[in-house]
């Protein structure tokens, strides 16, 4: 949530939608802002991959992917994700 704050800030000034999605909430509610598009979208591994497995969305209009905390991801075990 705080890395989308701060998207929230550079998107208003700039005429972008954010959008962040994460497990423990309302994968429908999520899903149908996702389907409406965004320009930023901020998410965990699991319910990006969840959102990419169902159909939901693809990775085909990413220009760039930044991974907060990668390596602490990794250390986790979360490579298979990543």
């Amino acid at each position: 949530m705080q890395i989308k704050e701060e998207a929230d800030a550079f998107a208003k000034v700039a005429g972008l939608k954010t959008l962040c999605v994460y497990g423990g909430a309302s994968k429908w509610g999520q899903g149908n802002l996702l389907q409406q598009g965004i320009d930023i979208l901020v998410a965990t591994p699991g319910r990006l991959l969840d959102f990419i497995n169902s159909g939901d969305t693809n990775m085909n209009k990413v220009s760039y992917l930044v991974l907060d905390e990668a390596d602490r991801m990794l250390d986790m075990g979360f490579e298979k994700d990543i």
